[in-house]
C-alpha cells in the first residue's frame, strides 16, 4: 500500500502564501473528494505548532491552554487515508530540531516541505536560505522541498500540481500581496539560495528579484510594517483563543441549567 503523503506548508510571513489556507477553506468538501484535506482548522493548526515549538508565552498563550494540541492534532491527521496539508507560517521560523520534530511526528507518511515565497523587501524575517536547507534535513533530501512561486492563483495552481490534485474547478480570487520595495542584497542571496541544492521549484526564479520600481519606502518603514504585522498577528490568535475558552464556557453554562431543570 502506498504511503499517504502530508505536505507542511511553510510561507515566510510575507503575504506569499496566504491564498494556501484560504483556498483549503473555501475548498474544503470539493477537496475531500479529492482525499485532500487540512490538517486542522487556523485554530488548532496554531495551537499545536506553538505547543510542539515550546513557544507560547512569545504568542500571548497560556501554555495551560495549549497543553495536548500537537498530540490531539496528530492523531486527527492519522485518521483515515487522505493527504494531508497543513499549513501554519510559525513553521517558517522554527530551528532544525523543531524541524525534525514537527516531521518525525509524521511517521509512516510521505512528508514533502511546500515554500512559498516572493521578492523581499527590508526589514527581518526569515531567510529563504536558512528556510531551504533546515526542511530539506528534516523531510530527508533537498527534492521533497518544493519551492512555489508567484502570484496567488499561480500559486495555488502550484500546489495542486506537486501534491496532485487538479485545481481547475478550485479557483482562487485572492488579491495579490501589496507592492515592497525590494532589497537587493536579500533578493540576491534567496535568488543563489535556490541553486544551492536541487529544490523543486515551481516558478520563475527570477521573480525573486524584481521589486517594484515605484516604492521608494526606506528600510526603516519595512521594519516597522512587518513588526505591525506580528503584533496583529499577536491580537488575532490571541482573540481567536479567547473566543473558544467563551464558547466553551457557554456550553458549560447551558450544560448546567439542563442539569437543574432535569432535578427540579
Amino acid at each position: 500500500m502506498a504511503q499517504r503523503r502530508a505536505y507542511l506548508h511553510v510561507g515566510l510571513d510575507d503575504g506569499s502564501g496566504d491564498v494556501v489556507a484560504d483556498a483549503l477553506d473555501r475548498h474544503a468538501h470539493a477537496l475531500l473528494d479529492l482525499r485532500v484535506r487540512r490538517a486542522a482548522d487556523p485554530a488548532e493548526t496554531f495551537r499545536g505548532v506553538v505547543e510542539v515549538l515550546g513557544c507560547p508565552a512569545a504568542w500571548g498563550v497560556d501554555p495551560d491552554e495549549v497543553e495536548g494540541s500537537w498530540s490531539a492534532l496528530i492523531s486527527d491527521v492519522r485518521r483515515g487515508r487522505d493527504t494531508i496539508v497543513l499549513t501554519e507560517s510559525l513553521l517558517a521560523g522554527v530551528g532544525t530540531d523543531g524541524a525534525r520534530t514537527v516531521v518525525g511526528a509524521l511517521d509512516g507518511f510521505d512528508v514533502h516541505a511546500v515554500v512559498t515565497a516572493r521578492a523581499p523587501g527590508p526589514g527581518g524575517g526569515p531567510e529563504l536560505g536558512d528556510v531551504l536547507p533546515r526542511w530539506a534535513g528534516a523531510v530527508g533530501a533537498a527534492e521533497r522541498v518544493h519551492v512555489l512561486l508567484g502570484d496567488p492563483a499561480t500559486t495555488w495552481r502550484a500546489l495542486g500540481l506537486v501534491a496532485g490534485f487538479g485545481t481547475a474547478s478550485l479557483r482562487v480570487d485572492g488579491p495579490c500581496p501589496p507592492d515592497r520595495p525590494l532589497d537587493p542584497e536579500r533578493a540576491a542571496a534567496w535568488r543563489t539560495a535556490l541553486d544551492a541544492a536541487p529544490y523543486d521549484v515551481v516558478g520563475d526564479p527570477d521573480l525573486l528579484t524584481v521589486g517594484d520600481p515605484a516604492a521608494d519606502l526606506l528600510a526603516e518603514t519595512g521594519r516597522e510594517l512587518a513588526d505591525a504585522r506580528h503584533e496583529l498577528a499577536v491580537l488575532r490568535r490571541r482573540n481567536d483563543d479567547l473566543t473558544r475558552r467563551l464558547d466553551r464556557a457557554d456550553r458549560k453554562r447551558r450544560k448546567l441549567k439542563r442539569r437543574l431543570r432535569e432535578l427540579a
